[in-house]
């Protein structure tokens, strides 16, 4: 049985997909179908945001052009983060508690991967009835 205790590290995506800010969202957006993934770190001058298809999707419907619109126009600033060392629980509750999908992986000098509901569900399945009610009481 996995247990609520374990390392985030241990679960993350790694390595992190990461894209400067003046890149399209056309080039990203081919870059996250290839690579099969649902979101990039996007690095600025300023340290890091996050792109995810949705906020692609919602730029599409608001009308930006995606050859000429550089993803830091639509990333989501600042970026959630969690230390590698950091206990499953408490990824969770950051999660549940910021209304997010998706946490960075800090490491000693920059991010190192990153966390999704997508992994925890994946790490926790034979726990499943215990997060859903984690993430129904939050």
């Amino acid at each position: 049985m996995k247990s609520l205790d374990t390392p985030v590290g241990q679960v993350m995506t790694k390595p992190v997909k990461t894209v400067d800010r003046e890149l399209s969202v056309r080039d990203v957006s081919k870059l996250l179908a290839s690579e099969a993934v649902g979101s990039v770190v996007v690095e600025t001058e300023y340290g890091e945001g996050i792109l995810t298809k949705t906020d692609i999707i919602a730029g599409l419907r608001d009308g930006i052009d995606p050859d000429t619109t550089p993803v830091g126009d639509l990333m989501t600033t600042p970026v959630k983060t969690i230390e590698a060392g950091a206990p499953l629980e408490e990824a969770i509750d950051t999660m549940v508690e910021q209304s997010i999908k998706r946490l960075v992986i800090d490491g000693q000098t920059d991010c190192v991967g990153i966390l999704t509901t997508t992994d925890v569900m994946q790490e926790l399945s034979p726990d499943l009835d215990r997060v859903v009610e984690m993430f129904a009481e939050g």
